[in-house]
């Protein structure tokens, strides 16, 4: 991995988890949005939230005052906007609730960096761009997910029902060759709906068995 880039990939299940935000802009909006198609509960403090924060209003929690320290009580994921003053503060009492910190545009203060993701069915594709405007790194990852092969999600669902059989019919030490020739393959197929990706990969896992 560059040094350009140090973060390792990692992504967080939110689901039924508390995110809180530091500040209620537009660009905190967003985020909201984010974390709330994320499956997260989202709390927002801020004493003058934007429009865009208020149209949230229910489901995010909208409280018109400032943090305290013992709001992050049962946070997973703490995110502080990019003019939040008391940074330093925050990120403590984040560590304290054992929570994650980030702090938007400021990744020397932040335990993670926030990124778009690009997916079909079972696949997701992280896209983080540290410095660029967030607005490009979602065109990037909107582009990366347009990419994606049609089907792809049906391979995928497929190749999950397919697991067993593979490893009942194919040794372990061929496995991971097959796995990655099927992959490539069903670049190839440009096939749709479940049945039709069901019957190639039997057909894969017979072309692979007799070959051994």
């Amino acid at each position: 991995m560059s040094n350009l880039f140090p973060h390792f990939p990692v992504f967080l299940d939110l689901t039924g988890r508390s995110v809180v935000l530091i500040g209620g802009d537009a660009g905190q909006a967003a985020l909201a949005r984010q974390m709330l198609a994320a499956g997260a509960g989202v709390t927002v403090f801020d004493v003058a939230p934007s429009d865009a924060m208020r149209a949230q209003a229910p489901p995010v929690r909208l409280k018109l005052r400032r943090w305290r320290g013992s709001d992050f009580k049962g946070a997973s994921l703490v995110i502080a906007a990019a003019h939040e003053a008391r940074t330093q503060r925050a990120r403590l009492a984040a560590h304290a609730a054992q929570a994650l910190f980030h702090q938007v545009e400021t990744p020397e203060h932040s335990d993670i960096a926030l990124g778009g993701v690009a997916g079909s069915g079972g696949l997701a594709i992280g896209v983080s761009a540290q410095g660029a405007p967030p607005a490009l790194a979602e065109a990037v990852r909107a582009r990366l997910e347009q990419a994606l092969p049609l089907g792809l999600a049906d391979f995928l669902d497929a190749a999950a029902r397919a697991r067993g059989e593979v490893e009942r019919r194919i040794a372990p030490v061929s496995r991971d060759a097959f796995w990655s020739a099927l992959g490539e393959a069903a670049f190839e197929a440009k096939l749709s709906g479940a049945a039709q990706w069901d019957a190639f990969i039997a057909a894969q896992i017979a072309s692979a068995e007799r070959a051994l």
